[in-house]
């Protein structure tokens, strides 16, 4: 995540937690039963992107599925992965109500579960 110094650095597992407990606040009842049903305790994993390894939060899993916080385009994600290895790099800037659509049946993943006003 980026600080004050304009520095980058890797977003830990505590900030990731922080992100999924505000963006949570905004699920309607479909998103909030699918997250609970597909939660995991964030764990990191490793990407590779623009030729190194690097380290994602995975979030939530549905069978080979994951959906995973990505700190550099500030964004959740959703890929396939293998333990603790996300196989597709996506540059999404999602909101995680947005990427837990992709996961219900229907459901366009355009929309992030906020009302609109």
């Amino acid at each position: 995540m980026q600080n004050s110094s304009m520095t980058w650095k890797p977003a830990t597992v505590e900030e990731v937690k922080a992100i999924v407990a505000e963006e949570s606040r905004h699920f309607d009842a479909e998103q909030a039963a699918t997250y609970e049903r597909c939660r995991v305790e964030p764990v990191l994993a490793k990407l590779f992107r623009y030729d190194q390894w690097e380290s994602v939060v995975i979030v939530a899993r549905n069978g080979d599925r994951v959906i995973y916080w990505e700190d550099i385009d500030e964004g959740f994600n959703e890929s396939s992965a293998i333990g603790d290895r996300i196989l597709e790099h996506r540059c999404n800037q999602d909101m995680l109500g947005v990427a837990l659509n992709r996961w219900i049946e229907g459901r366009s993943s355009t929309s992030c579960g906020i009302p609109e006003q």
